[in-house]
């Protein structure tokens, strides 16, 4: 009996090692398992934040886009209303100005500036061509002896006076002044265009 208790005994050893080694096996492959789900779940996670980043970060890429656009869009809207009141506004100058040389006033005008700036003997007072009829007018107002000739540059109204060597231009024209509006209103109110 002695044998059978020994062999009883070294099966129960026996079975007391293999149980206690696939004991040690599942806790080893449970906690495999759960370090694999853990891993898993980290990984997933790091995948879907870079997921979740990378729209985010196109969402925001597109929506400043968007918003440029928009915004590009109201400032050219902007922009182009604003020329068109400002190309409205001196139009009508332009118009006021024509009619003024159109009306009696405008000869006593042009007196006026060769009375105030008298011309030297020699000097040739330029003219819009459609004022050169004017001449005898305003020869009647110079001391001098001076020319008349039309100046092709002279569209609006007003005279110039050449200097009898030719060096020095006073300009008294409508037309530089009405540039010199134009100009200042550009610098002033900070429009490209102020220092052309």
């Amino acid at each position: 009996m002695e044998t059978n208790q020994k062999l009883k005994q070294f099966m129960d050893a026996v079975n007391r090692s293999t149980d206690a080694e696939i004991a040690r096996a599942e806790q080893e492959a449970e906690q495999k398992a759960q370090q694999y789900l853990l891993d898993t779940e980290t990984h997933c996670k790091a995948d879907h934040d870079r997921a979740l980043a990378a729209a985010k970060s196109r969402i925001t890429a597109k929506y400043q886009k968007q918003m440029s656009q928009i915004g590009y869009q109201g400032k050219m809207t902007f922009l182009s209303r604003r020329q068109m009141l400002l190309m409205q506004l001196f139009a009508e100058l332009r118009e006021k100005l024509n009619a003024f040389t159109a009306s009696e006033d405008y000869l006593p005008w042009l007196k006026k500036l060769l009375i105030a700036h008298q011309p030297e003997t020699g000097a040739e007072i330029l003219l819009r061509e459609a004022d050169l009829k004017l001449q005898a007018e305003l020869a009647s107002a110079v001391q001098q002896q001076v020319s008349f000739r039309a100046d092709p540059m002279i569209l609006l109204g007003g005279l110039s006076i050449l200097s009898a060597d030719r060096r020095r231009c006073e300009n008294h024209t409508l037309d530089d002044a009405y540039a010199s509006q134009l100009r200042n209103f550009y610098r002033n109110h900070k429009i490209g265009g102020g220092d052309e």
